[in-house]
C-alpha cells in the first residue's frame, strides 16, 4: 500500500509538471516586462569617429605624398581611388605600410618598394 501511494504521488507530480509545461509558459521565468537592450552610439560620437578617420587618412596621405614626391614620383587620391606613379610606372593596385615611422613599404602585384620616410615638407 505504501508503494502504491508513493507511486501515485510520483505520477501526480509528473503529470502536474507536464501540464504546467504544456501551456507554453516557462516556470522559471518571472512574469513582467521583457526588456531588450541595444547598444547604440549617438550621432555625435559617430560624427567624431568619422572626422577622426578623415584626419588620420589625410595625415597618412600627406606623409606618403611627401615621400613619393621626394623620390621623383607622385601619389594621388580621389575619394577611394589611389594611384602611385614611381620609377616610370603607374600603380593602382597596391598597399602602403608605414614601418616604425621610418620606411614606407609599397606592395604591388609585381614589386615591393621600400622608401625612407620624408618627415619635413620640401621648401617650395
Amino acid at each position: 500500500m505504501k508503494k502504491l501511494s508513493l507511486l501515485s504521488a510520483y505520477f501526480i507530480l509528473l503529470f502536474s509538471f507536464g501540464i504546467a509545461q504544456s501551456d507554453g509558459s516557462d516556470p522559471y521565468v518571472q512574469p513582467g516586462l521583457k526588456i531588450n537592450f541595444q547598444i547604440c552610439q549617438s550621432s555625435g560620437q559617430i560624427k567624431a569617429l568619422q572626422e577622426r578617420g578623415e584626419t588620420v587618412t589625410q595625415v597618412k596621405d600627406d606623409l606618403i605624398r611627401r615621400t613619393v614626391r621626394a623620390y621623383g614620383g607622385d601619389y594621388v587620391r580621389n575619394d577611394q581611388i589611389t594611384t602611385i606613379m614611381l620609377n616610370g610606372k603607374t600603380y593602382k593596385d597596391f598597399t602602403v605600410e608605414v614601418i616604425e615611422g621610418k620606411y614606407l613599404r609599397i606592395k604591388t602585384p609585381g614589386d615591393t618598394l621600400y622608401l625612407d620616410v620624408v618627415t619635413e615638407p620640401s621648401p617650395q
